[in-house]
């Protein structure tokens, strides 16, 4: 990744960005590094992992899954 540096004069920059400082005349490093979309290396697309764990999926366990919460909370904590 190519970055571009370049030392300018920071009254240019103030009708771009609030700089912290007031100071009339002050030379600043501008450096200007492209941003680049982090994709999914196996399809280039990582928006959509929708059933992608489909293969580990134990259906006889859907029916506890309901109730899971509740009894960690009775098995910890006891029934209240």
């Amino acid at each position: 990744m190519e970055a571009v540096r370049k030392i300018v004069n920071a009254d240019i920059l103030t009708q771009v960005i609030d700089l912290p400082w007031k100071t009339k005349n002050v030379q600043v490093e501008l450096i200007v590094v492209p941003l680049n979309e982090k994709k999914d290396p196996r399809n280039g697309s990582s928006k959509n992992l929708k059933g992608c764990l489909k293969e580990y999926a134990n259906p006889y366990l859907w029916e506890k899954e309901i109730y899971a919460w509740e009894n960690n909370i009775i098995e910890k904590y006891g029934n209240i």
